[in-house]
This record gives structure tokens, C-alpha cells and sequence, in this order.
């Protein structure tokens, strides 16, 4: 490949993830919100798949680092799927058990600097596509963290007027990175392709 390509959308992706993963995670066990700590874990396995965009892209997106990137999407999206199944089990079990958590500030707060820091990543990351597939790939992921920020936020103000918000978005959530995690393990079941993807262009 002899695009350029910047990798500036991937690191901006990384910090956030990074920080809002574990500012998710430490506030959710400390507040008892299912929801924050869905929130943090799914940030911090979208930082590893922006770390193995970044090293795909440093390698030339060749053949280089191929089998490496199927065996992190694989694995990011099994471990999608187990977030997804602990996050709905334990939502679940507090709406029937009506001990949902309030969401306070950190939910805004979270909520309102990942909209921001990931809604910039993304962008970043949809100027690429149709450069590459592991680019287009790279684009439509890094959606997700948004799209779960997004929810939180609504959530953290839905929860004024529904005690049950924290559960009932954490339900949703999840609902949403299984999806994610599904679709994953799919991309890295197909066979590489002749352009140094794993064959979701079809080149192959």
C-alpha cells in the first residue's frame, strides 16, 4: 500500500479508550454502576484493537502482521461477547431485583468526553475508508465506543426521571457489543485475501 495514511485518529482512540476504560471501570465498581463498568471494559478492548490497527498500518497492511490481527480480532471479540453476556445477566438481575444504581456525574462526565473523544477518532478513521479493508474495518469499529459513550450519556440523564436507567442501558449496551464482538469473530474466521486483508474486500 503506498497511500499515506495518518496514524493520528488510532492514537487519539487509544488515549481515549485508554483513560475512559479505566475511569469506567474504577467508577463503576465504585458506584455500583453496571453500565460505567460495561462502559470501561468495552474501551479497553477497543484500545487493543486501535493498537493492532496501528501496528498493521506501520507494518504496510501487507501480508506482514496478518495472522497476528486475526488472532486479536478473534480474541477482542470473544471476550465482546463475555462482557456483553456479564453485562446482561447482572442488568437483568438488577431491574427484576429493582437494585438498578443511580448514575450520578462520572456518567455524564464519561458519557460526555467519550462523545467527544471518540466522535473526533472516528471521524479521523471514516476519511480512510475504502483505502484498505483493515482501514474500513478500523472505521466501523471505532463507531462502537461512540455509539456506547452516546448511551451513556442519555442514560446519565434519563436516570433523573427512571430509577432503572443504569440497568436498563446497560442492557442495551450489551445488546450491542455482542453484535460487535459476533461480527469479529466472523471477519477473522474468512481467509486472507490476496491484498493483505483477511478477505472482507473479497479480493482474495
Amino acid at each position: 500500500m503506498t497511500t499515506a495514511v495518518s496514524p493520528s485518529p488510532r492514537g487519539m482512540l487509544f488515549a481515549a479508550a485508554l483513560g475512559l476504560g479505566f475511569g469506567g471501570v474504577a467508577f463503576g465498581w465504585a458506584e455500583g454502576s453496571i453500565a460505567l463498568w460495561g462502559f470501561g471494559g468495552a474501551c479497553l478492548l477497543h484500545a487493543a484493537l486501535s493498537v493492532n490497527a496501528w501496528m498493521r498500518l506501520r507494518e504496510g497492511l501487507g501480508n506482514r502482521g496478518l495472522e497476528r490481527e486475526r488472532l486479536v480480532l478473534r480474541a477482542v471479540g470473544l471476550l465482546l461477547r463475555l462482557l456483553a453476556a456479564g453485562m446482561a445477566l447482572t442488568a437483568g438481575a438488577a431491574l427484576m431485583g429493582d437494585r438498578s444504581a443511580p448514575l450520578g456525574s462520572s456518567c455524564l462526565a464519561l458519557g460526555g468526553a467519550g462523545a467527544v473523544g471518540f466522535g473526533l477518532a472516528w471521524m479521523g478513521k471514516r476519511s480512510q475508508k475504502g483505502l484498505h479493508p483493515t482501514l474500513d474495518l478500523d472505521a466501523t469499529v471505532a463507531r462502537v465506543p461512540m455509539e456506547l459513550a452516546l448511551l451513556l450519556l442519555a442514560g446519565g440523564l434519563a436516570s433523573r426521571w427512571f430509577a432503572g436507567a443504569d440497568a436498563a442501558i446497560a442492557l442495551v449496551a450489551a445488546v450491542r457489543l455482542f453484535w460487535e464482538g459476533r461480527a469479529l469473530a466472523k471477519v477473522s474466521a474468512l481467509p486472507a485475501a490476496a491484498c493483505g486483508s483477511c478477505g472482507s474486500c473479497g479480493c482474495g
